[in-house]
């Protein structure tokens, strides 16, 4: 379950530098709660 989450993680923040954002904590936070 933990490494499906970090794959998440990983391809959130692919996806953010993708589309030029830095700072990707946002969404983290919001699927975390």
């Amino acid at each position: 379950l933990y490494d499906q989450c970090r794959e998440f993680l990983l391809q959130v923040q692919n996806l953010a530098r993708e589309r030029g954002h830095k700072c990707p904590t946002k969404v983290t936070n919001q699927v975390f709660r």
